[in-house]
């Protein structure tokens, strides 16, 4: 049976004051859903970048929500401005769904008073947190927990034992990514003086470990080698001392050449044209959705065998895994931009077409919010 729009109302809070992984994979699934159920998304309205994202991707400014939650107080007084937002709004809607630890803390309370049946997905595993008691509260104030991976979902051990409100869902593509791959596009193009360009995505912060892809870098004094940072820091002063860190250590090892730092990218195609490979070298990954993402567009990946990247990748036949923290196997490694990729793109796309396809993903998502409604 069709599940229609009207019969579903659904509030997603992030108030996050970033734009990474977490945010771009809410709007994939909200652009999935916008023509099935009735929903509103709240923001912190400080976060100017993340409103645009989301306009840009046709979710209208009738459905955004903003709070502030950036106070002179700090975000804690902020958290208690979330909650009587989300108290006051809650009546409105069926299920509130929460997208970070920040808001699962201080909006699920409130939608649970409210008598509404709430969502929490978790995007990075309990290991991860380090939050304690935030953690055990988020837990028993959902209703169900979205984990992103397998690997999120085991993490939740240390909460309780009883992991029956936890279920792995994971995030849908976003087809725009997808292109034929050509034998050029997986591939170097013939040109021995061309250069190879090795990408590496997402917000600058430690738990990505851009650090360790630079001084594996370095270690290859390969002049015809390019690394690409996409992204920028995060918001805080601990990721912003982060990114000086990786800037001094390019400057320091004679690398500036090579090494480039994009800044915030709207649409990362954009920055991909001239990628021969994609490295992922995250410090426990929950799924990187740059992974699949770098795979529908046909471009290999090489990253570590951390989290739930193993979920993502057969290493040597759907891309490349390392051990991390083994600088000198990722420098060996990140030599397989020089290789012809071809069947190995052509795998990987294949794999992630049939197991991470929109149809499957946000399908299943509203089967639930229908079964708990």
């Amino acid at each position: 049976m069709e599940i229609k729009m009207e019969e579903i109302k659904v509030l997603y809070v992030d108030t996050c004051l970033d734009v990474a992984g977490g945010q771009r994979s809410l709007i994939a699934l909200l652009v999935n859903m916008s023509e099935r159920i009735n929903f509103s998304v709240l923001i912190d309205e400080t976060n100017k970048k993340y409103e645009q994202e989301l306009l840009k991707a046709g979710i209208s400014n009738e459905r955004i929500i903003k709070v502030k939650t950036c106070t002179v107080g700090g975000r804690a007084l902020g958290g208690v401005k979330l909650f009587t937002t989300v108290l006051q709004e809650a009546s409105r809607f069926h299920i509130v769904h929460c997208n970070t630890f920040y808001d699962g803390l201080f909006a699920m309370p409130a939608a649970r008073l409210r008598g509404k049946r709430t969502i929490f997905r978790a995007r990075c595993g309990i290991e991860l947190s380090n939050h304690g008691i935030i953690d055990n509260v988020i837990y028993q104030f959902s209703t169900k927990i979205l984990a992103n991976s397998d690997y999120v979902k085991s993490t939740f051990s240390r909460v309780s034992k009883d992991l029956s409100k936890v279920i792995s869902l994971y995030n849908p593509l976003d087809m725009k990514f997808k292109r034929d791959i050509a034998i050029c596009n997986a591939s170097p193009k013939g040109d021995l003086d061309r250069n190879y360009v090795i990408a590496v995505i997402g917000a600058i912060t430690e738990v990505k470990n851009q650090m360790e892809v630079l001084r594996a870098f370095s270690k290859l004094k390969d002049a015809s080698l390019k690394l690409k940072f996409i992204g920028e820091p995060r918001s805080t002063e601990k990721d912003k001392q982060y990114y000086n860190e990786l800037l001094k250590y390019a400057e320091d090892n004679n690398l500036a050449s090579q090494v480039i730092f994009t800044g915030f990218v709207s649409d990362v195609r954009e920055k991909l044209n001239d990628v021969d490979l994609v490295c992922v070298p995250s410090d426990r990954e929950p799924l990187g959705r740059v992974i699949f993402e770098s795979q529908l567009y046909g471009i290999p990946v090489l990253a570590s065998d951390s989290g739930g990247n193993s979920e993502l990748i057969e290493n040597g036949v759907t891309g490349y895994l390392y051990s991390l923290g083994d600088i000198d196997e990722l420098a060996m490694k990140l030599l397989v931009a020089k290789e012809n990729n071809y069947k190995l793109a052509i795998n990987a796309q294949e794999f992630v077409l049939q197991r991470f396809s929109p149809e499957r993903t946000y399908l299943e998502e509203l089967n639930l919010y229908s079964s708990i409604k």
